[in-house]
């Protein structure tokens, strides 16, 4: 009975092996393991499938309601951090294999930075965000 209940829980769980967190607005910090953790644009919760915004492997991040900051690193190739920004404050309804919606987010996000353009960048649109680990 117990085990029963147990398997109605995880069938009913939408991410049992995906850990992740609306970052609003459609974007999603997904996280598989240490490594495999990005973030995404997805019209759905827990799909992994979205669209790529933030390579992995983010390593720190904040937000608000109009912008996400990141910062990311290739695991296990070099210690170079790249920095994103990414403007939030647009909706666009996904349709599978275009070009152009895919266009339009990625027009919304800037980056990879290193840290000198990401601070100036910063300052330039007075983004008040503080960069935090991930846990």
């Amino acid at each position: 009975m117990f085990s029963f209940f147990g398997l109605l829980i995880l069938y009913n769980s939408c991410c049992p092996f995906i850990k992740e967190e609306s970052l609003g607005n459609n974007f999603y910090l997904s996280e598989y393991d240490n490594v495999d953790r990005r973030i995404l644009y997805s019209e759905e919760s827990c799909s992994n499938s979205g669209i790529e915004i933030v390579p992995m492997t983010i390593t720190e991040y904040a937000y608000n309601s109009n912008w996400i900051i990141a910062k990311s690193s290739v695991s296990g190739q070099t210690a170079e951090n790249k920095y994103w920004i990414v403007d939030k404050k647009f909706k666009v309804k996904i349709i599978q294999n275009n070009d152009s919606t895919i266009g339009v987010i990625k027009s919304h996000v800037f980056g990879p930075f290193d840290s000198t353009k990401f601070t100036q960048f910063l300052i330039a649109k007075d983004i008040k965000l503080t960069l935090r680990k991930t846990q």
